[in-house]
């Protein structure tokens, strides 16, 4: 901000589109003409500060009584904040890295949830949900992409539960499954066609290159099958 100088102000280029990413992250919808006009016009006037409320007036009482903690598991509200502060900047229609990466876009709760190159949320399955592989480190490069700091163990619990939990919406309703829709796992096999500790249903139809034995770095693709499992199609060395 250049006080006295909007058109000098990047925070206006910003939220004008002029400068990318347009800001905020989260939008669109972005802030109004009426709103970035009340910006300009705070810009023009010197950044004046807000008034200072008389030092005679009596504190604000605390509450009585502390609120009761939310019953029941996550909804989309209780993980958004963390999708939208840590994800978004990055995977968003223009991120700070250009297009999203792999487009996978975490600006709302239908884009977490569609099935772009691949599936990225499994409801039901976070061990099948690469949103998870990638804030853990299992999968790399680990998530967030400017970490550290990566996500805090509370804060993956809170995603881990939800996906868990079946990706409900703010009203509770679990997220369909994204059944035939493919995925991607590279890890470390960590038994019969499982991948750090999650198996996958290998058969008749599963192409297994050079036969990879516990212990060495795999490249899994799969499906998503009908009861949230992972059916291999392709298992080979990394």
């Amino acid at each position: 901000v250049v006080p006295g100088k909007p058109g000098e102000s990047e925070l206006i280029r910003r939220v004008r589109g002029q400068s990318l990413p347009r800001m905020p992250l989260t939008g669109p919808p972005w802030l109004s003409d009426e709103e970035i006009k009340l910006l300009e016009d705070w810009i023009a006037a010197g950044l004046p500060a807000a008034a200072v409320a008389p030092a005679s007036e009596p504190p604000q009482e605390p509450p009585a009584e502390a609120p009761a903690a939310k019953q029941g598991p996550p909804r989309w509200s209780d993980v958004a904040p963390l999708f939208l502060s840590r994800c978004a900047k990055c995977h968003s229609q223009k991120g700070i890295m250009g297009p999203a990466p792999e487009g996978f876009l975490a600006t709302g709760y239908r884009e977490i949830l569609a099935s772009g190159e691949r599936a990225s949320v499994v409801p039901g399955n976070p061990a099948a949900s690469e949103v998870v592989r990638r804030i853990k480190g299992l999968s790399r490069p680990r998530m967030p992409f400017d970490g550290p700091p990566y996500l805090e163990e509370a804060e993956i619990h809170r995603i881990v539960d939800w996906i868990a939990a079946g990706a409900p919406d703010d009203q509770g309703n679990r997220a369909p499954l994204p059944v035939g829709k493919r995925v991607r796992y590279r890890g470390a096999l960590t038994g019969t066609w499982e991948i750090d500790g999650m198996k996958v249903e290998a058969d008749g139809g599963t192409r297994i290159k050079k036969s990879p034995r516990v212990g060495e770095r795999v490249e899994i693709r799969g499906v998503v099958e009908s009861d949230g499992g992972i059916r291999a199609t392709r298992i080979k060395p990394r």
